[in-house]
């Protein structure tokens, strides 16, 4: 008998071409619990950066709330409201690069579930959402089973961090994960359940391994010694380091395996991802060496990707050197990329190619295009899915009218040349967060005594 448990697949609640991500990275684990109950622990990691801040003669306060909608089907089960407040006492040893991390336990009966988790910072209004979709099946006390992998990058001695103590340590989960920058090692935590709900003892083995895919075959990347368990009759666990040595940039899975006799075999599998802090220097160059540093290059690209940022974002990251600003830009477009297997990311190059194009369309002596309300629009979302034009209507302003049906179930974007010198402005939009003016026609349209039958 063989079963096989994988890792839980998050959904972002993102578009391809809409470039706006969110920053909260989740992940969770299934563990066996009593009476066919399952305890869902779902882990979630957010970046200070993002948070707004308001500074006091006690140094920086800020605060997020988040709420986790549990949903079978399309029955609500449970709403799980929080806050965590940040605090920073010390503001010149605040790192903009450190992360929020927060963990939540809900205890499941075998159902299929859809967890939506909103994060809210208290300060600024501003909101975020992210969704996981759970299979939770069961454990059957007859058959070996194991639970879900979870990954950290700290492992600490129980009591500092209670939250996250597993017995006599506590591991921090890393929910993005994603590896390798900072040491060449993680840490896993993963329970056993022996068949017989321990009526009897066994004798298992753990056999791990670390495979990658390449052109579409699985290779083995690096394999570790395997581990004898004797006597076993009770649920225990296993937590041991990973070593990342000679693994380059890329995506992988590490495999469990765990074989009780010839044919009981429990196979469990993690997705993660290697981002190695050489191949960042490769890629962005150090300040200090060569020459091909091109420090005006980061800055560029800072004032470009604005757009994107929030505004303590954009003040966080304004006064770092260029080397930290080239760091924090490879680190920010590594939310868009969908593989990590390859250096490139590539909605950094459509952001790029979108920057270009609109410059080429709507260059003025005011102002580059991609800084034009057409260009902004254009490189955030795109080729509208239609265009409607009205440039040449006698007593009328021109105006266009953008219309893209893949964003938020249909939006348009209405431009206006005020004053007749080719300069279109946004005046309304139906997508949320931009200007909306319903009347725009009556406003900027007719008061030019265009005919409304035309």
């Amino acid at each position: 008998m063989k079963q096989v448990f994988s890792c839980l697949s998050l959904i972002a609640l993102l578009t391809a071409v809409n470039l706006c991500a969110s920053p909260l990275n989740m992940d969770a684990c299934r563990f066996k619990g009593e009476d066919d109950q399952t305890y869902l622990e779902l882990y979630l990691e957010f970046p200070r950066y993002s948070i707004t801040h308001t500074a006091d003669s006690s140094g920086r306060h800020g605060a997020l709330t988040f709420t986790a909608d549990i949903t079978s089907g399309n029955i609500l089960l449970a709403s799980d409201k929080w806050r965590i407040n940040d605090i920073i006492d010390k503001p010149g040893e605040f790192d903009s690069l450190q992360k929020i991390v927060d963990i939540r336990v809900y205890k499941l009966p075998p159902d299929s579930y859809n967890i939506k988790v909103t994060v809210v910072d208290d300060l600024s209004g501003a909101k975020w959402e992210k969704a996981l979709q759970v299979e939770i099946d069961g454990f059957q006390d007859d058959e070996l089973t194991a639970s879900d992998i979870e990954l950290a990058g700290y492992l600490l001695p129980a009591g500092i961090m209670e939250k996250y103590d597993r017995g006599e340590f506590a591991l921090v989960p890393s929910p993005n994960l994603v590896f390798g920058r900072y040491r060449p090692y993680f840490y896993y935590y993963m329970e056993i359940y022996p068949p017989g709900g321990g009526r009897e003892e066994h004798k298992l083995t753990l056999q791990r391994a670390i495979v990658t895919e390449i052109n579409g075959f699985q290779f083995t990347a690096a394999t570790f010694p395997e581990v004898v368990f004797s006597g076993k009759s009770e649920p225990f666990a296993d937590v041991d380091s990973v070593s990342l040595e000679g693994l380059p940039t890329g995506g992988y899975t590490l495999v469990m395996q765990i074989v009780s006799g010839e044919e009981d075999t429990t196979v469990c599998r993690k997705r993660f991802w290697i981002m190695r802090s050489d191949l960042e220097r490769a890629i962005i160059q150090p300040v200090d060496s060569a020459a091909s540093f091109d420090s005006s290059s980061v800055e560029k690209e800072f004032q470009d990707v604005q757009i994107l940022l929030r505004k303590n974002e954009i003040r966080h990251v304004t006064d770092m050197t260029p080397a930290d600003k080239a760091r924090f830009l490879n680190l920010f477009w590594r939310r868009y990329d969908d593989d990590t297997s390859t250096p490139e990311v590539p909605f950094r190059e459509e952001f790029r190619q979108r920057i270009t194009e609109a410059d080429r369309r709507w260059d003025n002596y005011r102002s580059a295009g991609h800084k034009t309300d057409r260009g902004r629009i254009y490189v955030l979302h795109g080729e509208p899915d239609n265009r409607e034009t009205h440039t040449f209507e006698i007593s009328a302003k021109p105006y266009e009218i953008w219309t893209y049906d893949h964003l938020d179930g249909g939006v348009q974007f209405v431009f206006v040349d005020r004053n007749g010198q080719g300069e279109f402005s946004l005046v309304h939009s139906t997508m949320r967060g931009e200007i909306s003016h319903p009347n725009w026609y009556e406003t900027y349209i007719q008061q030019s005594r265009v005919n409304p039958q035309r």
